[in-house]
């Protein structure tokens, strides 16, 4: 019987959408965000990378756990094939890809509600904060296309943004 006093939480993500992310240089990759805490500054969540998948370069505002489920991914010469769990310290900056394909599970522990920061080819950068992993949390595919859309036409690139 649960005790009510029990801070211990289970969350999964079976039932969740996989989420494509936008802005992807090169192939495609996914999310399913688990949980989002504010008050903890902790964000958990699973990530895909297609075969051939390259992200953009990005710097971390945060400690980040990675922990290879399945596939193989690498940056800056580095191969983290299954079971392999890589940690990657505030302000490092890398390049993640995947040349298989590869699924991990993530934490992101931040002293601020800042994470992650992308750098596009184009010279912008693009924060994933803790607002847009909280939008991303339960999110369903379509709901996540209507989302891409809507910031897309905020930023006038259309229904399809992608990066210069």
């Amino acid at each position: 019987m649960p005790n009510a006093d029990d801070p211990t939480r289970v969350f999964t993500s079976e039932d969740l959408d996989w989420i494509p992310i936008a802005l992807i240089p090169k192939g495609e990759a996914w999310i399913k965000v688990i949980h989002a805490d504010e008050e903890l500054g902790k964000v958990i969540f699973k990530f895909r990378f297609s075969p051939g998948c390259e992200l953009a370069p990005h710097t971390h505002r945060c400690h980040a756990i990675a922990y290879t489920i399945a596939g193989e991914w690498e940056y800056e010469g580095l191969k983290l094939p299954v079971g392999a769990v890589a940690y990657e310290p505030v302000d490092s900056t890398h390049t993640p890809s995947s040349g298989p394909g590869a699924e991990l599970v993530v934490v992101l522990s931040s002293e601020t509600d800042q994470f992650l920061i992308n750098h596009m080819a184009d010279g912008t950068d693009v924060s994933f904060d803790m607002a847009f992993f909280q939008a991303m949390q339960g999110i369903t595919a379509e709901e996540a296309e209507k989302l891409i859309e809507e910031v897309a036409a905020a930023a006038g690139q259309g229904s399809n943004p992608q990066p210069a």
